[in-house]
């Protein structure tokens, strides 16, 4: 492996964390619930496409999810725990999920898929989880999974999925990771301000290293004189910093 190689690795593992710490706070939200877990596989591979997923084993659990986070898709498994997966698809299309899909090819004795049917969910998505079929069968939900992925503040559009932004339709050169992250988080945010404990889990995540206000600064400085005119990042002094557009 070669130096350039290593870095690109570095650079792709960055890019994958920030992606999951991306979509778990403004990402599409899908919530899975099978007792079978898959380590992750499915949520690494969603996380690019701008989908946070949320695994629980139990229905019961599920309920709890459902109410927290507004999922956009809820696939069930029917020989989860809890309350009967059928009677579990009836409460949250009652409480107004749009989309549920059935997980086939589980278990043998996993049960008919029929009852989930039934009770509402839309279609079956086959086990072992495929990111490309999950993502086909997500873009049939009534409800959009592409405004996950833009954020617009005045001139300017940032989309996370593709890792552009754009000024007045216009996409300016690409930003360093750190200050992409920070300009997403500002955006966010705007008007309003993110304060420098924000803008640290936003660029570095709430474990390990926690740079301190300096590095922050230097970042804000940067991503003021790659902006140009179309945008001003202002650091509001004992609170933090925020983004302002003409």
């Amino acid at each position: 492996m070669t130096i350039d190689d290593g870095r690109s690795d570095v650079r792709r593992q960055s890019v994958r964390s920030y992606l999951r710490r991306w979509v778990a706070t403004s990402g599409a939200q899908l919530l899975v619930v099978d007792p079978e877990d898959d380590g992750g596989a499915l949520a690494g591979a969603m996380a690019p496409r701008g989908v946070h997923v949320n695994w629980v084993s139990t229905t019961t659990d599920g309920l709890v999810e459902f109410g927290r986070t507004d999922p956009l898709a809820v696939i069930v498994a029917p020989e989860c725990g809890g309350i009967p997966a059928p009677e579990f698809v009836d409460v949250i299309r009652r409480l107004g999920a749009s989309y549920v899909l059935a997980a086939g090819g589980g278990p043998p004795d996993a049960g008919d898929l029929g009852p989930l049917v039934a009770a509402g969910a839309s279609a079956v998505v086959p086990r072992p989880y495929d990111a490309q079929r999950v993502w086909e069968l997500m873009t049939l939900s009534p409800r959009s999974v592409s405004e996950h992925a833009l954020v617009h503040v005045g001139p300017l559009e940032l989309d996370a999925t593709a890792f552009t932004v754009k000024v007045g339709g216009e996409r300016i050169a690409d930003l360093p990771l750190k200050e992409f992250e920070m300009l997403r988080a500002l955006m966010l945010a705007a008007p309003g301000v993110v304060t420098d404990d924000e803008l640290r889990d936003a660029l570095w995540g709430s474990d390990g290293r926690r740079p301190g206000s300096n590095t922050i600064a230097m970042h804000a400085t940067r991503l003021r004189s790659r902006l140009g005119e179309a945008a001003v990042v202002r650091r509001v002094r004992g609170r933090g910093y925020s983004l302002a557009v003409g």
